[in-house]
This record gives C-alpha cells, structure tokens and sequence, in this order.
C-alpha cells in the first residue's frame, strides 16, 4: 500500500492505478503459485524465501535511490502532466514489486488453506478461486489508495505547497527496502 501510495503522489493517479494493477497481476501469479504448490516449496526452503526478500528490498532500495539522484535538483514534483515514465514501466514496477514481496507467499500459504474443503471437489480450484478473491479485493484497496493519494497530491500541487513531494517517495522506498531486508517475512 506504501508502495501505491508513494508512486500515486510521485505521478499522479494514473500512475498509481497502473502501478496497483500491476501489483495485482503480481498477486495474481503468487496465487497460481499457490494454487499449484510452487509457494509451498519457496516458503519451505530458508535461502528461496530469503533470496525473494533480499531481491525485492534492493530493488527498493534501488527505486529510492534513483529517485532521489533524479529529484535531487527539483524544487518542486514536475506532476503527472510532465512525467518522464510509461505506463508499460509503471506496470512493470507493480509487477515486480509484487512477485518480490514474500509476505503475499507466506499469507497465502497461511491463510488460504483455512478454507478448502477437501469434500467439495479439488483442493487446488478452491485455493485458485480463493487466491482470484483475494486479489481482486486487494487490487480494489489498493485502487482506492492510488485514487485518494493521487487526488491529494493533485490538489496541493495546484496549491503551490509540494516541496515534500519531489522526494518523499524515494525516501519511502528506502524505508521500504530496508525494513523488507532486516524483519524476517517482508514488509
């Protein structure tokens, strides 16, 4: 959600909902994985887990500090109207920040299961139709997130007061990436 909301003010609310749909399609393929017992070997397996989690507190980290080195001259954020990125790099950045979060493995392995009912038909379709369910309510959260922190972002830009916004999100993908490498599921 941090993530969303930090791409939302840096772009706007296209970019924030470009980038919670890829998120979504992220989930999406952790819920295949889940479906099919591919998460339950990653989890399983200390070095999988941990490779995941370091792998997706660099890119970040690697985010932040592009970022900052981009915005570092800018007095104020340029606004979704003279934004330098593509969608299709928006998108890829939801993506991957998805499928590099190994707190979605772990959820879904904790969770999920809960609710599969080995007498009412194959346990995979079930956890199939559970991970689709919980995807789509986080893709519907996460829209609002991108929908209101970009709606926000618009409004103090016209105001004049975005000072903060030029490098705020760098500094939340920072604290992002470190807090996914040093706690022990992600962040």
């Amino acid at each position: 959600m941090m993530f969303i909301v930090a791409r939302s003010v840096e772009g706007g609310r296209r970019t924030g909902l470009v980038t919670a749909a890829g998120i979504g399609l992220g989930n999406l393929t952790h819920a295949l994985a889940a479906a099919f017992g591919v998460s339950a070997v990653i989890a399983s397996t200390d070095w999988a887990l941990d490779a995941v989690r370091y792998l997706g507190a660099g890119y970040l980290v690697f985010l932040g500090i592009r970022g900052l080195f981009a915005n570092g001259n800018a007095a104020e954020i340029e606004g979704p109207a003279k934004a330098r990125r593509s969608r299709r790099s928006d998108f890829a950045k939801g993506i991957l920040v998805a499928l590099l979060n190994p707190k979605v493995i772990l959820f879904l392995l904790a969770f999920l299961p809960q609710f599969v009912d080995a007498e009412r038909g194959e346990i995979w379709i079930q956890l199939l139709t559970l991970g689709v369910t919980f995807v789509v309510i986080g893709w519907l959260g996460d829209s609002s997130w991108a929908l209101l922190s970009g709606t926000l972002s618009s409004r103090l830009r016209k105001s004049g007061r975005t000072r903060w916004a030029a490098v705020l999100p760098s500094f939340v993908y920072i604290v992002l990436g470190v807090a996914t490498a040093v706690s022990g599921v992600g962040f």
